[in-house]
């Protein structure tokens, strides 16, 4: 593709749905070296992902991942040092997680705490069929999760070491509504003086 069309440069973004998160396992995926032979014989713990990943390296391609499962196994993360080739992204976040990162980072900088989020999604398209399965629904549970916990380890005045919010995420499919994904989010809060604020989004 790339000496045909006579580019320069080739972006492969993987944009498809979210699949499970991988097992990091010693002789499977741990390595470069483990890695290339677990593709070589088809391993079921490779993930498509990780092979498209693998294949844009080999060919000195950027790689993006926009999707929220752990694509960049320590084989993949390697293989990328040695040839020198770019990677990067673990999601997208373009809805409500996206949404959750810019309203937390907001009210842990301005020193409003929160201590309890919950997320409700519904959706009916074929990504919220797949999200409804219990493997491809933790992937997306991680990347929700994570991106509270980092907003919460950066201010250590507000939380104390360990410490975090109470943190929900609910994902449910829903035929009827196709396209149209719905997204609700309650935020609570301690404030001044032990006031409690809430926030529903």
């Amino acid at each position: 593709f790339k000496n045909s069309h006579h580019l320069e440069k080739v972006i492969i973004v993987w944009t498809a749905n979210t699949e499970r998160f991988a097992n990091i396992i010693k002789g499977v995926n741990d390595t470069y070296q483990n890695l290339k032979n677990s593709i070589i014989n088809n391993v079921a713990e490779i993930a498509p992902s990780t092979v498209y990943a693998y294949a844009a390296i080999q060919s000195q391609c950027t790689y993006i991942n926009g999707s929220p499962q752990n694509t960049f196994v320590p084989g993949i993360i390697e293989m990328a040092e040695l040839h020198n080739s770019f990677i990067a992204g673990d999601d997208f976040k373009t809805g409500q997680t996206k949404l959750k990162s810019v309203l937390v980072d907001f009210l842990v900088g301005a020193g409003i705490k929160p201590v309890s989020i919950a997320s409700f999604n519904h959706l009916g398209n074929n990504d919220g069929k797949n999200l409804s399965a219990p493997l491809q629904f933790r992937s997306k549970e991680i990347t929700k999760t994570n991106v509270v916990d980092d907003m919460v380890d950066s201010n250590k005045i507000l939380y104390k070491k360990g410490e975090k919010p109470d943190h929900c995420v609910v994902i449910k499919y829903m035929p009827y509504v196709d396209d149209t994904k719905r997204a609700m989010d309650e935020y609570v809060s301690e404030i001044l003086m032990n006031g409690i604020h809430t926030i529903a989004v």
